[in-house]
């Protein structure tokens, strides 16, 4: 088996207790939950990979890799991945890819229907810089998170080419990762991707293992420590679908 398969590749979202604010509580993952997680994937010998070997890994070329590699992903780029997130994985020597939604600078999860002065505020500018300067990875979330199996060719096109545009333009480097908004996506939208520049594109448990439809393993706020070694299990031995 390629040594790719055996990365478990995990998303959160929140890190934060769920609240009235929540339309969907399942994207909280308590601070103590996620430390809990964190403090058990060191215990048992796991690092972060460094994403460009990842990448090299994914794409069959000799990579760099620990001997027991894992990859942490968030989407949508809530301000509780700094501030609560931040600090636990730098405690254990992690790092992470962030995929943040272009249009959605300091506003809330409003295709959520969260209300405007929700807490739950994604990243500003200057902090998704900080972000990036720790050495994460930082990606496109689509410009205002809508399902992309639902988008014709054109509209995918414009999409991926002007999220990531803005994003750069943000940034003042290059985006190349991309996760797709509800993990869905498309045969179009991997050609999207591709013809916008990406390199990889991430999904969720729906990923076929291609390059533009990686797996995910979704940890939620049901994920207790239990949940989450199965989660970790099925991320690291069953990489497709």
């Amino acid at each position: 088996m390629s040594p790719y398969r055996r990365i478990p590749v995990l998303v959160y979202h929140k890190i934060a207790e769920p609240s009235d604010y929540d339309v969907n509580p399942n994207t909280c993952v308590t601070h103590a939950n996620f430390e809990s997680q964190m403090k058990l994937m060191a215990g048992l010998g796991y690092l972060t990979t460094d994403p460009a070997e990842y990448l090299k890994a994914r794409l069959g070329l000799p990579a760099r890799l620990p001997a027991k590699p894992f990859l942490i992903t968030f989407d949508d780029a809530f301000e509780s991945v700094l501030t609560r997130a931040l600090p636990v994985l730098k405690k254990h020597g992690f790092s992470a890819a962030l995929f943040m939604v272009s249009s959605g600078f300091g506003r809330s999860a409003f295709w959520d229907g969260e209300v405007a002065n929700s807490p739950n505020c994604l990243l500003k500018p200057d902090q998704l810089k900080e972000l990036r300067d720790e050495g994460w990875m930082i990606g496109s979330h689509g410009i205002s998170h809508r399902n992309y199996k639902d988008l014709d060719a054109p509209a995918l096109e414009v999409e991926a080419a002007r999220s990531k545009a803005e994003l750069e333009r943000t940034l003042g480097s290059e985006v190349s990762w991309f996760a797709y908004p509800y993990g869905d996506y498309t045969p179009a939208a991997k050609s999207a991707l591709a013809g916008a520049g990406y390199k990889i594109g991430f999904a969720t448990e729906k990923g076929d293992g291609d390059i533009f439809a990686v797996p995910r393993r979704v940890i939620s706020g049901k994920s207790g420590l239990l949940n989450f070694s199965l989660r970790l299990w099925q991320a690291g031995n069953r990489s497709t679908r």
